[in-house]
């Protein structure tokens, strides 16, 4: 199916966040799409995606196709990779198991990337004291492990990206190497498998697009000052 940038919308902030790993999943699928934002009328924009995607908690960010909503930005990933042929081997229990698996590991990542995140607006109120208490001791296992799975393998699947490289690209570089440019430093084979993601041509397309640079990234000026 021939899809337009009409058909597909990922509704979520003008943000990366939690919404940036539907995105570079669609741009690994060479899917083209809009981005949905809220404009001045939060509000509205929340109790509207909470209406359409019919979760009564949060439905942000939400992945729109042909009409129909998908919330959860972990099911929606998934969704991606089965509709679009990027979840390893078709009918493969153990290549699906492994897909959701690195999935996993890569939210858990992003939950230790918001904890390193002062910003009161958004009820996040991390300290420099326990910033440097991460950096020390849980961030170090998680690169780790990372560094681990991939081993020399070009992908963490092997010699294909799944929509799990696009999740583990999106928590290493958009948020960590954001806070910290040369956090990889220790961590070579994890340095190349970002650079090579990131040269895949529709996901270069988009990296380098209007529609990526013009959503808020996070940065070192997020990190708390004490």
């Amino acid at each position: 199916q021939h899809f337009t940038m009409s058909d597909i919308k990922v509704h979520y902030f003008g943000a990366t966040g939690r919404g940036e790993q539907i995105r570079l999943s669609l741009a690994l699928a060479d899917k083209p799409f809009t981005n949905v934002t809220p404009g001045e009328d939060v509000p509205g924009f929340i109790a509207g995606c909470r209406e359409k995607g019919g979760n009564l908690t949060t439905n942000l960010p939400m992945l729109e196709v042909d009409g129909k909503f998908y919330p959860q930005s972990q099911a929606a990933s998934r969704y991606i990779g089965r509709r679009f042929k990027l979840y390893g081997s078709e009918q493969d229990a153990e290549q699906a198991f492994l897909v959701d698996k690195l999935m996993d590991d890569a939210d858990d990542f992003r939950a230790v990337g918001y904890k390193c995140c002062y910003l009161p607006s958004f009820g996040m109120l991390a300290t420099k004291e326990g910033v440097d208490k991460l950096l020390e001791e849980t961030i170090p296992k998680h690169l780790k492990n990372f560094e681990r799975q991939l081993g020399s393998q070009d992908y963490f699947l092997g010699t294909s990206p799944t929509v799990a490289d696009a999740s583990i690209y999106n928590v290493l570089v958009d948020f960590f190497v954001s806070f910290w440019p040369t956090i990889l430093a220790d961590y070579p084979n994890l340095q190349q498998f970002c650079d090579r993601f990131a040269a895949i041509p529709s996901v270069k397309a988009y990296l380098e697009s209007d529609q990526k640079k013009k959503n808020m990234s996070f940065s070192a000026d997020l990190l708390p000052k004490e």
